[in-house]
């Protein structure tokens, strides 16, 4: 699932290749990444790792709703 690749790259602190591999997760299924909550964690998580977020970060962010 994108979302464990995403985690790897996250916990790696490599913000955009996690954004990659989240990005066509929001788009495809939408409603699963907003109800997932290890989902809306990582998004969260990837916000504070970059001061200040980029533009990815928080169009990621709206769509979930963090």
């Amino acid at each position: 699932m994108r979302i464990d690749v995403a985690r790897a790259y996250a916990q790696r602190r490599q913000v955009d290749k996690a954004l990659a591999a989240l990005r066509p997760a929001e788009e495809i299924t939408p409603g699963q990444i907003r109800a997932h909550p290890l989902a809306r964690r990582l998004v969260s998580d990837l916000m504070t790792m970059q001061n200040p977020p980029s533009t990815d970060s928080r169009e990621i962010a709206r769509s979930v709703g963090v």
